[in-house]
């Protein structure tokens, strides 16, 4: 149940549902059309903005460790899905921008930072539960010569809060009192944290694909919408309110 009133709130709390209900507003209301549509243009140039956006995010996100920064080595990178997809009409994994997560990943094995990487992802959707995430991170994993041993699977988690909580289990199984490194992106990280921390997990985060760089200034960047900026609003928004759901009901 609390799987479904997630797919539903995630998408009520879409900022370009909140534009579309305005501007619905406007086209109904003929006493009010003005203000709504002066409100749905505001809410249009806030939520398409670069500049805003990477600005409010730099006060969200974990900053990165940095691997110079990295003081010891690590039983276990748990690494949380939601970055890929399995395209089954040409058996290929296909990655997306949170896809990141996997190559660090790849990269703290490979430098001996971690000695094992646990895969935590099941199905983030109501339908094709037959495909999972973590098993085929695994194969693609192996294929590109990570150790097989050195591989640990989640496979039924759904949402962060199973992250948590499955990936609980088995770093408590298998390494306890172990040093953990969660690797994930930096506007998921303090949701995950605090998922983690609620199943009493010590971990160090590893925050990847990030927003917080340079600050551009340039005209576009400034006063142009970009399309991409609403779908990473969404994402921020879904974050702020998954943090303060966990919090309250975790």
């Amino acid at each position: 149940m609390f799987f479904v009133l997630s797919k539903i709130l995630a998408f009520l709390t879409k900022p370009s549902t909140w534009i579309l209900i305005v501007l619905c507003l406007a086209l109904f209301n003929k006493k009010t059309r003005r203000k709504f549509l002066l409100l749905g243009l505001l809410m249009f140039f806030v939520f398409t903005n670069g500049f805003i956006h990477y600005e409010i995010s730099r006060l969200w996100e974990i900053p990165p460790i940095g691997y110079e920064n990295l003081e010891k080595k690590y039983d276990v990178a748990v690494v949380l899905g939601g970055i890929s997809d399995f395209d089954g009409n040409y058996n290929m994994l296909e990655f997306n921008e949170s896809s990141d997560r996997i190559m660090h990943a790849i990269k703290l094995y490979k430098q001996g930072f971690v000695k094992k990487i646990l895969l935590s992802g099941g199905t983030g959707t109501m339908i094709g539960l037959d495909i999972r995430e973590a098993p085929n991170l695994k194969k693609y994993l192996t294929e590109i010569g990570i150790n097989e041993e050195d591989i640990i699977l989640e496979k039924n988690s759904r949402n962060t809060k199973e992250n948590a909580s499955y990936s609980a289990v088995i770093l408590n199984n298998e390494f306890k009192n172990g040093n953990f490194l969660l690797v994930t992106s930096a506007i998921h990280m303090r949701r995950s944290l605090l998922c983690f921390e609620k199943q009493g997990i010590k971990i160090t985060p590893f925050s990847t694909d990030f927003s917080m760089s340079e600050r551009k200034l340039y005209f576009d960047h400034l006063f142009l919408p970009e399309a991409k900026i609403l779908n990473r609003w969404e994402d921020l928004v879904h974050e702020w309110i998954g943090f303060i759901v966990y919090r309250i009901t975790f």
